[in-house]
């Protein structure tokens, strides 16, 4: 189902500056460059769409696999199980297959979605809708030969958005290939910079995930990090770990990480320094691990 790893891995969503600013064009060079840059993770945004040929997707996934890189893909932005339009409902279930369909072609095993938006309806009549058509998509999935891939439903940083970390949790225990994705940048921004201390990190999660999900699931999240402005209303923009005001800090998360063993998949979303704040968390990480 999914690789195992005995620590925490790390690298960037998407290309950071430094990237083209070294002369590089395409995702095809990436692997290697992380490679060099000591990072085992990439993940391939399909915001707006997935638009990327099959040939490409191999070539790339290929040389990931060549350089040691996992690659994880985003779905569309604009998934929305939870629409009160049946037609929206659907295609969202086509735009999540067509993300798995590509991250099988990368070699990969992850895909992280938002799941949808509240809208004019009841929060109770939101989540109830994008559970069944959630389920309807594993069913999709199955009958597609893609139940094999994980599917992490993410925390979101906006109020009327699908993703708090118990509707997570929930949405996860629909299927053994549903893994939580937390983004604590979002989650940070819904809880208007709550998450400081470690104990804020185990209490707004992870005692939360032990109690619903186990230790599987738990062990093996898939993780975004990135500082993030906030406003009364959540998320504003992403940050680069330069800023000192809004957060949250990794060092924290880090101590979690190590005390209670958890091994997970970790992409950093900064603005522009996604693989410098990586190789930043990564040696906090080690730092953390070899003096604990």
């Amino acid at each position: 189902m999914t690789k195992t790893y005995d620590a925490p891995t790390f690298g960037p969503s998407g290309h950071e500056r430094s990237f083209s600013e070294e002369g590089y064009t395409a995702t095809l060079q990436m692997p290697k460059w992380l490679k060099a840059k000591g990072l085992e993770l990439f993940e391939y945004s399909f915001g707006k769409g997935v638009r990327i040929g099959e040939d490409m997707a191999n070539a790339i996934g290929e040389e990931a696999e060549k350089c040691g890189v996992e690659m994880s893909v985003h779905a569309p932005y604009y998934i929305n199980f939870a629409s009160v339009e049946d037609v929206k409902a659907e295609n969202s279930i086509t735009y999540l297959t067509a993300s798995l369909k590509a991250l099988r072609h990368f070699r990969g095993n992850r895909c992280v979605f938002h799941t949808g938006a509240q809208g004019a309806q009841t929060r109770e009549d939101a989540f109830a809708r994008a559970k069944d058509k959630l389920s309807e998509a594993l069913e999709v999935m199955e009958q597609e030969g893609l139940s094999d891939l994980i599917i992490c439903p993410e925390t979101m940083g906006k109020q009327p958005q699908i993703g708090t970390v118990d509707e997570v949790a929930e949405l996860c225990l629909l299927g053994k290939n549903v893994y939580p994705c937390i983004d604590f940048g979002h989650l940070n921004c819904l809880l208007q910079g709550a998450l400081k201390t470690e104990e804020d990190y185990i209490r707004h999660v992870v005692d939360k995930l032990f109690d619903r999900l186990g230790e599987e699931k738990t062990r093996n999240m898939h993780v975004h990090f990135s500082k993030i402005q906030y406003g009364l209303k959540g998320e504003i923009r992403h940050l680069t770990f330069e800023d000192d005001v809004y957060g949250p800090e990794f060092e924290p998360l880090a101590r979690v990480i190590d005390r209670y063993k958890l091994t997970p998949h970790i992409l950093c979303e900064s603005a522009g320094t996604q693989a410098r704040d990586a190789i930043a968390m990564q040696e906090i990480y080690r730092s953390v691990a070899r003096h604990a």
